[in-house]
């Protein structure tokens, strides 16, 4: 996702806010493992936000909680994507310093597709379309690499592999599937031969 700048607000009498933008809507991701591309449509996460359980962490760290829906953590969905707010605890001021003077500046989340899209007129760069999406966290970090972890990786590939292909995909597919079959094959046999 594009780096979403995060603001530190301190105004006088009232605790520190860190706010961010966790997503931007219609606005495509890296490539994701060089798999597909993703954005998120307005309003995806509309259903979250009717009753949520959300918390916001500090680089994905679940031990580092900054705040909870709905006391320490505001989420609202506006023109520009899904804001956050967020009233971080007094040990976390380290944190604050370090978006203050720029060297944490993104934003990232964890989340699970409820309803996509597929858009496969490029063949090699699909992109899907997160209609409606449900929100676990948000997390200021130092580099919103998305996904974060090998885990993810998993999960990345059986996103892709699980969306609804059109018949020409799949039949695409399944001829480049022969293709490395029949590939592996010659490389055996010349394995065999050179013995």
């Amino acid at each position: 996702m594009p780096e979403s700048k995060l603001e530190i607000r301190k105004a006088e009498g009232e605790q520190t806010k860190i706010i961010g933008y966790a997503v931007r809507w219609d606005q495509l991701s890296r490539p994701i493992f060089g798999m597909f591309q993703e954005r998120f449509a307005r309003g995806s996460f509309a259903g979250t936000l009717v009753n949520p359980d959300v918390y916001a962490s500090w680089q994905h760290d679940s031990r580092e909680v900054l705040g909870r829906t709905p006391n320490t953590l505001i989420l609202t969905e506006d023109e520009i994507g899904l804001r956050y707010e967020i009233t971080p605890p007094s040990w976390a001021e380290k944190h604050v310093e370090t978006i203050e003077r720029g060297d944490v500046r993104g934003s990232s989340f964890i989340f699970r597709s409820v309803v996509d899209e597929w858009d496969e007129s490029n063949p090699d760069m699909p992109i899907r379309t997160v209609k409606e999406a449900e929100l676990f966290e948000v997390s200021p970090v130092t580099t919103p690499a998305y996904p974060q972890s090998s885990v993810g990786i998993r999960s990345v590939e059986d996103v892709f592999q699980g969306r609804p292909q059109s018949a020409q995909a799949a039949e695409a597919e399944r001829i480049a599937a022969e293709a490395r079959v029949n590939y592996e094959h010659v490389l055996r046999l010349r394995k065999i031969k050179s013995l």
